[in-house]
Formats: structure tokens, sequence, C-alpha cells
């Protein structure tokens, strides 16, 4: 699970909504403004993008990516 997600995750236990913690709710931040966060938190102190394993695509996330960039170039 992405750091993100867990924190997503957290948030929304705490705030009670239910069982379905990675759907948006509204007024609540999304996972995308959290690993936000966290690449502005790394950056601040390591002067560069955070490790893959902390915040970014995942390597399926990232072969998904490819393929419909693939038959983008195609068509």
């Amino acid at each position: 699970m992405k750091l993100n997600k867990y924190i997503y995750k957290k948030i929304a236990e705490r705030y009670g909504l239910g069982d379905t913690p990675y759907t948006p709710a509204e007024g609540l931040i999304s996972e995308n403004e959290i690993e936000e966060w966290i690449v502005d938190w790394y950056k601040d102190i390591y002067e560069r993008l955070p490790p893959i394993w902390l915040a970014g695509d995942r390597w399926y996330d990232r072969r998904k990516r490819k393929i419909a960039e693939a038959k983008d170039e195609e068509a």
C-alpha cells in the first residue's frame, strides 16, 4: 500500500467514513493531495524527488500508462 493511501485510510477511519476509505469524500482531502504533500516534504528535506516506494507511480501504474501512450501514438 502506498503511503498516501495509508494516510488517507487513517483519516477516513478517524472521521467515520465507513468501509470505503479509498473513495474521495466530500470536503476531505484526496489521496493525490496527500501524495503531493509527501513529495513536497521530501524535496524540502532531500532536495530531490522521493523514491518510488514512497511516492509516485508503481510499476503496474507505469506499465498501464505506457501501454495507453503506445495505443495513442498508433492512432
